[in-house]
Formats: C-alpha cells, sequence, structure tokens
C-alpha cells in the first residue's frame, strides 16, 4: 500500500512522544539562545494608542458571542481598536521571572516564556494607518512598514481563494521563530510553538469580539507565497492568519 500523505506528520508526532523510557534532553546551549524580539531597524514606525485592557465586554458575553465572521461591512477600524486589538492578542506588559531570568510577560502561554511568535498585520481602511503590511514590535507597541499597498486581493488569492479577505480591515498573520522555543525543548518545542498560535489566535477572536468586530482564522495558505509576500527574514514562516474587520453588530446580526 503507498504511503499516505500525512504518514510524515504521524511520523513526527510518534517522534516527539515523551516517553519514560526515554527521558528528554534539556541540556541547552545558553551561548547560542536565540534573539527574543524581532524587530527591523530603519523602518518607518507608527506609535499607537490602545496600550491597556480597557474592553468593556464581559468574558461571558464574549464568550457567547464568538463565532467566524465572513461578512465584513468595509467601515473604518479606530486606531484604539487596532492598536487595544494587538496588545490584548500579543502585547508586552511588563516582566516576569522564569528559571531564575527575565521573561517578557504577555497576554498568553508560552513554552519556557520564550515567545516564539510575530504578528504582522496587512492593514487597509484603519484610521490613522496607511494601506500596507506591517510587523508588529510588542515592545514599543510600534508598527514597523514592510510595504505600503493594498495587499489584501493577493492575500485572498494565497489562501487559496478565500475572497472575505478582500473585505476585512486586518489580516493579521502570525509568523513563527521555531528555534526560539526549539532552542530549549528540542522536537517536542515544535508542537508548543502551534499551540501558542492557537493561544493567540482565540484571543483575537475574543477581543474583536469584545470591540464589535468580527474575526475569521486562516489556516490554508500557500506558505512560501506568503512568506514572500511579507519578505519574512529567512529564519520565520507563517502559521496561522485571522481576518477581522467591520462587521453588522451581534445585537443585529440574525
Amino acid at each position: 500500500m503507498p504511503p499516505k500523505s500525512h504518514d510524515a506528520a504521524s511520523l513526527y508526532h510518534l517522534n516527539s512522544n515523551n516517553l519514560r523510557a526515554k527521558q528528554a534532553d534539556l541540556r541547552v546551549d545558553r551561548d547560542g539562545k536565540p534573539e527574543r524580539l524581532r524587530t527591523f531597524p530603519g523602518s518607518t514606525r507608527i506609535s499607537l494608542p490602545g496600550r491597556d485592557f480597557q474592553l468593556s465586554a464581559t468574558l461571558g458575553s464574549v464568550l457567547e458571542q464568538r463565532r467566524s465572521i465572513r461578512d465584513f461591512t468595509g467601515r473604518e477600524v479606530s486606531s484604539y481598536d487596532f492598536g487595544r486589538l494587538l496588545h490584548c492578542a500579543y502585547g508586552i506588559h511588563g516582566q516576569r521571572e522564569i528559571e531564575n531570568e527575565w521573561a517578557n510577560a504577555r497576554p498568553c502561554p508560552s513554552g519556557g516564556g520564550l515567545y516564539p511568535l510575530e504578528l504582522y498585520v496587512a492593514a487597509q481602511r484603519v484610521e490613522g494607518v496607511a494601506d500596507g503590511i506591517y510587523h508588529y514590535d510588542a515592545s514599543a507597541h510600534e508598527l514597523e512598514l514592510r510595504k505600503l499597498g493594498k495587499f489584501h486581493d493577493q492575500i485572498a488569492d494565497l489562501t487559496i481563494g478565500q475572497t472575505m479577505v478582500s473585505q476585512a480591515n486586518l489580516v493579521i498573520m502570525i509568523s513563527a521563530v521555531f528555534e526560539r522555543t526549539m532552542w530549549k525543548y528540542g522536537e517536542r518545542g515544535y508542537r508548543y510553538v502551534w499551540l501558542e498560535a492557537g493561544h493567540v489566535g482565540q484571543n483575537l477572536y475574543l477581543i474583536a469580539t469584545a470591540l464589535g468586530l468580527g474575526a475569521v482564522a486562516i489556516g490554508g495558505f500557500f506558505d512560501a507565497e506568503a512568506n514572500h509576500l511579507a519578505e519574512l527574514p529567512a529564519d520565520e514562516q507563517f502559521i496561522y492568519m485571522v481576518c477581522i474587520g467591520s462587521c453588522i453588530p451581534y445585537n443585529s446580526a440574525p
């Protein structure tokens, strides 16, 4: 019988299992520790408002209303909502001590506090932000310009024809620097990175809902084309996307 297309994934899952008979080797090269934050020196920067957790909706109401929204109205999104969305999802709001080292405090769990993800945003119809692709510097709460222009139709094409992308105000593209986590946890760390992307994706859903915006997650896209569009560094790759935009208010939706 020929191998199935998912056999490689099954093999990885098996080989990255923790077994009592095969204790994980957690010794690490401290001198080879990867950088914890990515920035693009020399980029045009935009300071964002909304570096807080001021969400008026209760957690219970947000959980009840959360759902995937694929119909966007095209109304402009405010700069405060944009900034608050990014900060509440994956911003840095302090420091905490992990294993005798200082780590960034963020609004989601991360294996070893290593935070291997980066957020890029394709923005259109956002108050005070020119249409384009940006990197989110979570430490400074600023956008770093990667390229100006309208890219939503191109992203809709590379997400295998998911046309709702074209009308969304924001396409938040989550990339992974796998080595930040695998440096410490080896093969098992690869799993941790994907788990963290799920945490951030749910944060984005809940915050968008609290702000009266719609969100829909995307897992299917042409990887190399997406990486090339945002001009990702060689050690990064996109693993998840979340479209967010203005929508019909939840209490008015059928």
